[in-house]
C-alpha cells in the first residue's frame, strides 16, 4: 500500500509505505500519484523506492503460491533446490516469531 500526505493546496506531498496521522491511502493506478512521482525532483529514488516495495510484497505473494501449490498437491516441497526449501524456512520461523505477522498470513492463505 501507498499512503500520501497533502500540502494545504490538496496536491500530493509525500508518499509513505505505512498508514500514519495525516496520511491517506492512494490508489497505485491513481493518475495523481504518476503526476507526483513523474515531475518530483528525486522522482528516480522515488521510483526505485516503489520498486523496492513491491518487490518485496511480491516476495511475500510467490511464497504463498507455492505453499497454495503444496497445499494442493501441485508440487512437493522437495521439488524446490535445498537452498529456496531453507529460506522458506527460515521465513516461515521467523515469522512464527512475530504472531501478528503469522495470524495475517494465516488469515490470507484461509481467503484464498
Amino acid at each position: 500500500m501507498i499512503y500520501i500526505e497533502r500540502n494545504a493546496s490538496g496536491e500530493i506531498d509525500n508518499i509513505e509505505f505505512s498508514p500514519g496521522e495525516n496520511r491517506e491511502e492512494i490508489s497505485l493506478h491513481d493518475p495523481q500519484l504518476t503526476e507526483f512521482i513523474k515531475t518530483s525532483a528525486d522522482s528516480d529514488a522515488i521510483v526505485q523506492s516503489v520498486l523496492d516495495r513491491l518487490d518485496m510484497d511480491m516476495v511475500r505473494v510467490i511464497e504463498d503460491v507455492i505453499d497454495i501449490m503444496i497445499d494442493r498437491n501441485l508440487m512437493l516441497f522437495t521439488d524446490l533446490p535445498e537452498p529456496v526449501q531453507n529460506k522458506l524456512l527460515f521465513k516461515r520461523k521467523m515469522r512464527n516469531l512475530n504472531s501478528d505477522t503469522s495470524i495475517i498470513y494465516e488469515s490470507e492463505l484461509l481467503n484464498l
